[in-house]
């Protein structure tokens, strides 16, 4: 059995790994063009937009997404599918009539009106991309994911790179962004339509809201814990657009991104294979720590060479590699580099207190690291005769969040035990 899981996680990881070192050899392949084509304060306005995307995206959902790979039936899989699309539909239509009203308005800044008139769709594309994902691996089909993955990227930095010659400044980077995700969620269009037409037969009014009716945990405790995480990185970049330097949300941002490219390329690669294996060993009832400590030992190996690379050097680094205004991204990301290293070994196995149904907990440990992310980023705020820079208050932040995430580890690993024995 062991053998057996061994082999079969490996290959799919693979499978994933694939597609995914490709997207990223050409996101940082190309970064270095995108930074020289665009500045700090454009890339300001990238990031409110897809936070703003990310946030909304995820209430479009309900987060019935993550259960698809839980029912052992496929056509109560599939109803579940088809319940969470029509909540996106009912979601994008709200989102729209929202932008609509909100056009009237006299803004301050009249960038915001180019941002609001994109958000409906880059709302409804994300949702798809994310729904047509997660059925994916449900159904192992991680070729389909590699293939998002790549077109994701390719398209957005592609799409970047050519609007630059235009001069469309942040116009052009939200428009690319958007492309990356329409494309990316194109690759999942047939794979639905063939489910569609496989379960039609099995397709009963009454069942699909009885089938959602068992997952409620998923929107009634995760959708609050997911949307307590992204308010609160939608509440950094308004933060830091509107106290500090207008450029220094796009530096913070680029950097962060930049960070987390291993996080959300392999990482969320070994999360998805781990999410569909470990799930499937909780309904046989096989003990799952031998697949955790696997898949912390494989993140450890993956990470510890480019994050300990970035924390000494990373300041020279980002100057050479994407220019010298960005030296200053170079320098968060020495300060935010021990962070996201433990970041990145949580989060794949952070599927664990969903398939285990301990959200709750996971939901008041999630509140704690926000409270603590918040305080930590509004000490300057707190204590005002401190005079902190944004640097300084940056290295507050990661040392809050290292240990945080430290925690999050033990306490996940003391969880698996505690289900194994």
């Amino acid at each position: 059995m062991l053998g057996r899981l061994k082999t079969d996680f490996v290959s799919s990881v693979l499978i994933l790994v694939s597609g995914t070192v490709v997207a990223q050899l050409i996101a940082y392949a190309l970064s270095p063009i995108i930074s020289r084509l665009y500045a700090p304060e454009e890339m300001s306005y990238l990031s409110l937009f897809s936070r703003i995307v990310g946030f909304l995206a995820v209430i479009s959902t309900a987060r019935f997404e993550l259960a698809f790979p839980l029912p052992k039936r496929e056509e109560h899989a599939f109803s579940l599918y088809q319940v969470t699309l029509k909540i996106t539909g009912i979601v994008f239509l709200i989102i729209s009539c929202c932008v609509f009203l909100l056009s009237f308005h006299t803004w301050s800044d009249p960038n915001i009106l180019f941002i609001l008139a994109l958000v409906p769709f880059g709302t409804l594309f994300l949702a798809l991309n994310n729904q047509g994902m997660t059925w994916a691996i449900r159904t192992k089909d991680f070729r389909s994911i590699s293939v998002s993955k790549v077109f994701l990227t390719l398209f957005n930095s592609v799409t970047a790179i050519a609007l630059a010659l235009f001069s469309l400044g942040y116009k052009g980077l939200i428009v690319a962004y958007l492309m990356g995700i329409i494309t990316s969620s194109i690759v999942f269009v047939k794979p639905f339509f063939n489910v569609n037409k496989q379960n039609k037969p099995f397709s009963w009014k009454g069942r699909k809201f009885a089938i959602a009716k068992q997952y409620a945990a998923f929107p009634k405790i995760n959708l609050p814990h997911v949307l307590i995480e992204l308010g609160k990185e939608l509440f950094i970049a308004f933060y830091l657009l509107y106290t500090f330097e207008s450029d220094i949300l796009g530096l913070y941002d680029f950097s962060y991104r930049m960070l987390r490219l291993p996080i959300s390329l392999i990482g969320v690669s070994i999360s998805q294979v781990f999410f569909n294996k470990a799930a499937g060993m909780v309904n046989e009832g096989v003990p799952i720590f031998p697949l955790v400590k696997k898949t912390i030992l494989i993140l450890f190996a993956i990470s510890i060479v480019p994050f300990t690379l970035l924390f000494f050097t990373g300041s020279d680094l980002f100057a050479f590699v994407f220019g010298e205004p960005w030296r200053e991204a170079g320098r968060f990301s020495e300060s935010m580099a021990p962070w996201l290293m433990m970041n990145f070994l949580v989060s794949p196995i952070s599927q664990i207190p969903l398939i285990l149904k301990k959200q709750r907990a996971f939901f008041i440990l999630s509140l704690f690291g926000t409270a603590i992310m918040v305080f930590t980023l509004l000490i300057g705020e707190i204590f005002p005769a401190w005079n902190l820079t944004f640097p300084e208050i940056l290295k507050v932040v990661s040392i809050g969040q290292f240990f945080f995430f430290a925690y999050v580890l033990g306490w996940t690993i003391w969880l698996t035990k505690k289900f194994d024995v």
